[in-house]
C-alpha cells in the first residue's frame, strides 16, 4: 500500500491517539517506538518522545523528564516562538538543540518559501479572509512544501535526524504545537527504521488529540468559532502526503531526500542501531 492509497483510504479510519505521556506543561506527548519494523523487528521504547513546546513545563513536568531519562531535546522553533514562548524548560542535565525548521522571509513565496510553520503567526494572515478555512488549507499545504523545498530547513532536517541518532539518552523532539514540523521528523525516523506507511501514518494523526490544548492556547479571532480552525489546530494525511509525494517527486524518493538533508550511511546506521530491537 502506498502512502497516498493509504491516505485516500484513511477517512474510512478511527485513529485514536497512540499511548500517551504525561509531561505537565505540555501536550501532544508520546513515545515513538514500540511499533513494528516490518522485518520481525520493532522500535524501542523509551528512547524517541515527540511533545508540543517545553517552554511551559510545570515542576512536575521537568521531573518527568529525569524520570524518562532524557538527555537531549531537539527544538524545532524558529527564533520568533522561542522569543515569544520562551526557551524550554529541561532539567540542567538535559542538552537542548536548537534545530529551526523555519525558513527565512523571502518576497519568492510561490512555492512556499517563508511560510512560517508557527500556528499563531499562520493565524494572523486569516484577518479578513472570506474563506478562512480555504487560505488555512493552503497556507498549510505551503508549510509542508518548505520541509522539502527551501535549504535551510532541509539542514535543519537532517541535523535533527543527526542528533535524535547520536543522543545518548532519551530524545525529546518538539516544535511549538508538536503536530507539524514534529510530524515531519517522526515520519522519516519511522520510515528509517522501516517503518510500514500506514502506521507512519497513524502515528502522525495521533496528533489531533491534542487540537482541543493547542486551540485553548491560541488568541482568539472575532467571530471566529474555534472547531473553525480545524485545519490548523489538527493535522490531515493531505498535509503529510503532499509533502512526502513532492520530496519524491524532486528528488527521485524518500532516501534521496534524506540524502540532500545531509543523512549519510553512518547516522541511518546509527539511528537503526540505536532504535530498533
Amino acid at each position: 500500500m502506498t502512502l497516498r492509497e493509504s491516505v485516500s483510504d484513511s477517512s474510512a479510519r478511527s485513529t485514536e491517539a497512540l499511548a500517551g505521556l504525561n509531561i505537565p506543561g505540555t501536550w501532544n506527548a508520546r513515545d515513538i517506538g514500540g511499533v513494528s519494523t516490518g522485518d520481525g523487528r520493532r522500535m524501542r521504547t523509551g528512547v524517541v518522545l515527540r511533545t508540543a513546546g517545553l517552554a511551559g513545563l510545570t515542576d512536575d513536568g521537568v521531573r518527568s523528564l529525569a524520570t524518562l531519562g532524557v538527555s537531549t531535546v531537539v527544538d524545532l522553533r524558529g527564533a520568533d516562538e522561542r522569543a515569544r514562548d520562551g526557551v524550554d524548560r529541561v532539567p540542567p542535565s538535559v542538552e537542548v538543540i536548537v534545530r529551526a525548521m523555519e525558513p527565512p522571509v523571502s518576497a519568492d513565496d510561490t512555492r512556499g518559501r517563508g511560510a512560517s510553520a508557527d500556528v499563531r503567526s499562520l493565524m494572523a494572515a486569516l484577518a479578513g479572509s472570506a474563506d478562512p478555512q480555504r487560505v488555512m488549507r493552503a497556507m498549510m499545504a505551503r508549510v509542508y512544501e518548505t520541509f522539502v523545498l527551501d535549504a535551510s530547513v532541509r539542514r535543519a532536517v537532517g541535523a535533527a535526524v543527526t542528533d535524535i541518532a547520536a543522543a545518548p539518552g532519551a530524545c525529546v523532539v518538539h516544535c511549538t504545537a508538536g503536530k507539524d514540523r514534529t510530524g515531519w521528523i517522526v515520519a522519516l525516523v519511522q520510515y528509517l527504521c522501516g517503518v510500514d506507511e500506514q502506521t507512519r501514518l497513524d502515528e502522525y494523526l495521533a496528533s489531533r488529540g491534542g487540537a482541543a490544548e493547542l486551540a485553548a492556547v491560541l488568541p482568539e479571532l472575532p467571530d471566529f468559532p474555534v472547531e473553525a480552525l480545524a485545519p490548523l489546530t489538527g493535522v490531515a494525511p493531505e498535509y503529510l502526503a503532499g509533502a512526502w509525494d513532492l520530496a519524491e517527486r524532486e528528488y527521485g524518493g524518500i532516501d534521496e531526500y534524506l540524502a540532500v538533508c545531509g543523512v549519510g550511511e553512518v547516522t541511518r546506521a546509527a539511528l537503526v542501531s540505536r532504535l530498533v530491537a
